[in-house]
């Protein structure tokens, strides 16, 4: 039996072929910081559900990770953790 997909991982479906953000998440691998540097852009639906997974997966063992459609969305969400 499927599930509804949640709001968030319709924001993730939605991009699809679009260039999204996300902050640091601790991990300093060339892809990683490639990644928070440039972007990244889903491929299909199986990659933004992929993105979605571990976007939960991360916040779920205490790793704030989010995508946005911008950085300056990205800085403004980090500002925001830090007050």
């Amino acid at each position: 039996m499927s599930r509804e997909p949640s709001e968030r991982q319709k924001w993730f479906r939605s991009r699809i072929g679009k260039t999204i953000f996300r902050n640091e998440n601790g991990c300093l691998c060339p892809v990683c910081n490639r990644v928070v540097a440039n972007g990244l852009m889903i491929r299909d639906m199986e990659h933004a559900d992929y993105l979605y997974d571990t976007e939960c997966d991360y916040n779920r063992d205490g790793i704030p990770l989010r995508y946005f459609d911008t950085k300056q969305e990205v800085n403004e969400w980090l500002n925001t953790l830090q007050k």
